[in-house]
């Protein structure tokens, strides 16, 4: 997967309310998303900024606040997690290491520059610290309204814009965390991924390198997605595995878009049109069935 997103926050948390479950968890995410846009921010969400509320093409590394879903003490909430992922045990809390608190910090810091997706194969693994803690209760759903990709030809890449056919959102599987570093916390997400669908395996070149895409999610399975788990509720664990596996019932279409005179995407709603690079030996038609 490519670290780069389109997302576009009212539109997001209005997805979220419509596709709720049921009548009261409508009404408190509504009520969330209303004292959200006369900006009353809370511990999850963040005060309105013009700059961050919409983004046509976010890179990973600009760390931008994603909307999503999370279940919180009192249920259901509306959430902005930055993307990219700090871990708990990443707090500049005092401990043993011998690194002074100001390297602590950075170090920390430096982990949210580059943990934008997490293999949802390994999430589990006792052998990955990272992401273990939340893997068990403190998954979110991320809602995009699409991700980019980048195919490889001769010497040039050509960008890619996958987002769902009927243009609605993209809600896809996420795991978030909470650090505190020099007394302000970070609340922060990684996108989780899966192995790739054979149209995301040819953008990608092929070949026997494994590739990944996001893991979309229905909305149907929501609460499930967002129940805790016991980490020796291994039952359910398992059938978390089996939901991540499932292929998306959602149509998807694969777009290449244009590039500006840098060779990168601009951040503009122009980035949503169709773009054909006549020298573009990928068959684009054949990728959309």
């Amino acid at each position: 997967m490519s670290n780069h997103v389109a997302f576009d926050t009212n539109k997001a948390f209005r997805y979220l309310i419509k596709n709720t479950s049921n009548a009261d968890t409508m009404r408190d995410l509504h009520e969330q998303y209303a004292l959200w846009r006369e900006g009353e921010p809370n511990r999850f969400l963040q005060k309105p900024d013009p700059n961050q509320v919409q983004r046509y093409f976010s890179p990973g590394k600009e760390n931008a606040p994603l909307p999503c879903l999370v279940r919180g003490a009192g249920g259901q909430r509306l959430a902005q997690f930055t993307w990219g992922f700090i871990p708990n045990w990443r707090s500049d809390k005092p401990h043993g290491d011998p690194l002074k608190a100001v390297d602590r910090q950075k170090k920390a810091l430096d982990i949210g520059r580059k943990t934008w997706s997490a293999a949802s194969e390994t999430m589990f693994d006792d052998e990955k610290p990272t992401w273990r803690d939340s893997a068990h209760d403190r998954r979110c759903v991320i809602v995009l309204d699409g991700y980019f990709t980048f195919h490889q030809q001769d010497d040039t890449t050509y960008p890619f814009f996958i987002a769902p056919k009927d243009y609605d959102c993209m809600p896809v599987a996420g795991l978030w965390d909470v650090a505190t570093i020099d007394g302000k916390e970070y609340l922060t997400c990684a996108i989780l991924t899966k192995e790739a669908d054979e149209p995301m395996h040819e953008i990608n070149n092929g070949g026997s390198k494994p590739h990944t895409m996001p893991i979309v999610l229905n909305p149907d399975q929501f609460d499930q997605w967002l129940e805790p788990i016991d980490k020796e509720d291994y039952e359910k664990v398992d059938a978390l595995s089996d939901l991540m596996k499932l292929p998306s019932t959602r149509e998807l279409e694969y777009i290449t878009v244009a590039k500006n005179e840098k060779g990168s995407v601009d951040n503009s709603d122009e980035v949503f049109n169709h773009f054909e690079y006549d020298e573009l030996k990928i068959d684009v038609k054949k990728l959309n069935g």
